[in-house]
């Protein structure tokens, strides 16, 4: 929804739309990271007691921070933004949809994991906008949405993972804190156990971003 709002130059949409993913993403964290336990879990790399103690510490807490009112104010706004779509509004889409696929023609840093996450989101971005493209009838750009979700499954497993180790760590401190000292070697194994992991799937993502991002490079020269 930003991102649509944002080509189309709707700013208060564009805003308002962002300030309901922030409320909302930290939800999104921990139903990822219930999910990433359970598979933990299923392995046997958990103990049942320790496993069971980040469930409890990790169920979803009651209440959302996104008012139910505000969500459905920005529905109806757009409603009326599909219903009414702005003049020259699919000429905005395009001029959008390149100046995205210009950020993507410059690969990340190799070590950089910020350069990694950052480039990880405008990859969504040109996709949504691609969506965009293809729902307003400019069937070219369906290719364009299937490899850049592609790439975006990537690149979305190496950061779930790596925030949720981060989680890990975060835990084993407070288990350290608290003395927990049986919970916390425990932890401190896993996050060992699974720093191999990540350190293939940051490759795998490192890979397909410069893939990616030397696509829209030759593209940009062919042009």
């Amino acid at each position: 929804m930003a991102a649509t709002a944002s080509a189309l130059g709707r700013r208060k949409v564009e805003r308002r739309a962002g300030e309901i993913v922030r409320g909302l993403s930290s939800d999104r964290q921990r139903e990822v990271d219930r999910a990433l336990l359970a598979r933990i879990r299923g392995l046997g790399l958990l103990s049942e007691d320790a496993a069971t103690a980040l469930e409890i510490r990790w169920k979803p807490q009651r209440g959302s921070r996104v008012d139910r009112a505000a969500m459905e104010n920005l529905t109806r706004k757009l409603r009326n933004l599909a219903s009414r779509a702005p003049a020259g509004a699919l000429q905005r889409l395009l001029v959008e949809r390149r100046e995205a696929e210009a950020t993507l023609a410059k690969a990340p840093a190799k070590d950089d994991d910020r350069s990694l996450h950052r480039y990880r989101l405008r990859v969504k971005r040109a996709r949504y906008l691609a969506e965009d493209l293809v729902a307003c009838g400019r069937s070219e750009f369906e290719t364009s949405v299937a490899r850049e979700r592609s790439a975006q499954d990537v690149l979305g497993r190496w950061n779930d993972l790596r925030l949720f180790l981060e989680r890990i760590d975060r835990e084993r401190q407070k288990a350290e804190r608290r003395g927990a000292v049986r919970l916390a070697s425990e932890l401190d194994d896993l996050g060992r156990a699974l720093k191999a992991p990540l350190a293939g799937v940051r490759r795998e993502a490192l890979e397909t971003a410069r893939r990616l991002a030397t696509s829209f490079s030759f593209a940009a020269r062919s042009a």
